[in-house]
């Protein structure tokens, strides 16, 4: 089995002073010396909100579209995720206008019968578009679908997003 690799730094990484690693069904936040890194993302997705005049951004990497009432980990849903992610830059100085990115949403299991497997991957993306319109953000870019995992790494600086996949290597959004 093939693993990804964590993304690479961005070119100027000598002046960011650490990266915040989110793991699956987590959030995380960081300011301008900060970057934001999550791996894994097969079906899942990252959902990115950028805060750019003060240079912050917050990152969750969401495996489900809808939350479940009994479960409260935020992060883990595209739907509760998006509302979560305004108040981590909220509550690190992020004001409006704020702009989005998604990156993830592959169909990891291409040719399975639609009755076999439910389409995760989709459900996702939508779920997450819905709830950052829903939230009036717009979205900015997305690298979304095909049947390939990903990993990313987002500079709150720069606003920008490196995308790395094992079949693309690395990308720039």
């Amino acid at each position: 089995m093939t693993h990804l690799a964590a993304p690479r730094l961005a070119p100027d990484s000598l002046a960011h002073s650490r990266t915040v690693t989110v793991s699956m069904g987590r959030m995380g936040v960081a300011r301008e010396t900060e970057q934001l890194s999550s791996v894994g993302l097969g079906s899942c997705v990252a959902v990115i909100v950028f805060a750019p005049k003060q240079r912050v951004a917050a990152l969750a990497h969401c495996m489900l579209p809808e939350r479940s009432d009994d479960d409260d980990i935020l992060g883990k849903y595209a739907d509760s995720a998006v509302p979560a992610l305004l108040e981590l830059l909220h509550d690190a100085g992020g004001t409006l206008p704020f702009a989005a990115a998604i990156v993830g949403g592959a169909s990891m299991f291409p040719g399975l019968p639609s009755d076999f497997v439910r389409d995760i991957a989709g459900s996702n993306v939508s779920a997450a578009k819905k709830a950052l319109a829903d939230a009036s953000i717009p979205l900015r870019v997305e690298d979304v679908g095909g049947h390939v995992g990903r990993s990313v790494l987002v500079d709150p600086a720069t606003q920008r997003i490196m995308v790395r996949t094992i079949r693309d290597g690395e990308r720039w959004l």
